[in-house]
């Protein structure tokens, strides 16, 4: 008890502006450690789900067999690997499900920027999947696929949260082979 006294009396010693500094050098150590291992935990979950790990990640949606068809056709005709086409268009459209224009102006089954559209969809349509899934193996093969797909998908969106969930979902179509997800087993991935 007697420890409390004198360093309430030290504390009381030290000069206002002395404490002050201290608490500002304490505030700008802390303050980053905390902002970083917030940020780290973020991202390692957001990897973890997006790679099916995380507690409530469940299986992609199905690909329908007619676009399972004009992927493996383009996988071989490219060398980009059909379930790296297969996972793109499940995030980006959900295989046309969803084909609205981001906010960010990007349109149609592969949710192509207007630009990126005009170089690579060669005159056809953003919104049909025969067009379009041609047109992402070409924007992937220019960003450096098949030999460097983490960066020719980073290339496709930037954004290494995309890549993760992208390459989950690839390695999940990979690991269930041509026939993809069975109907009725597919749930929503982050």
């Amino acid at each position: 008890m007697a420890a409390i006294p004198v360093v309430l009396f030290a504390l009381d010693a030290l000069p206002r502006e002395g404490v002050k500094a201290a608490a500002a050098i304490i505030a700008l150590i802390v303050v980053p450690v905390v902002v970083v291992v917030l940020v780290a935990a973020a991202w390692i979950g957001t990897a973890l789900f997006g790679f099916g790990l995380g507690g409530d990640a469940a299986l992609p949606p199905p690909i329908p067999p007619t676009h399972l068809a004009v992927m493996q056709e383009v996988a071989a005709e490219s060398g980009v690997p059909w379930p790296l086409l297969a996972a793109i268009a499940s995030v980006e459209s959900g295989f046309g499900a969803n084909m609205t224009t981001s906010w960010a102006g990007a349109v149609g089954y592969g949710q192509f920027m207007p630009a990126s559209w005009a170089a690579f969809g060669q005159g056809g349509d953003p919104y049909d999947y025969r067009d379009v899934i041609p047109a992402m193996a070409r924007y992937l093969v220019a960003a450096g696929a098949p030999a460097d797909i983490p960066n020719a998908v980073y290339a496709y969106n930037h954004s290494w949260e995309y890549v993760a969930l992208v390459l989950g979902r690839m390695a999940v179509y990979a690991s269930h082979g041509p026939e993809a997800i069975p109907a009725g087993t597919a749930g929503v991935l982050p």
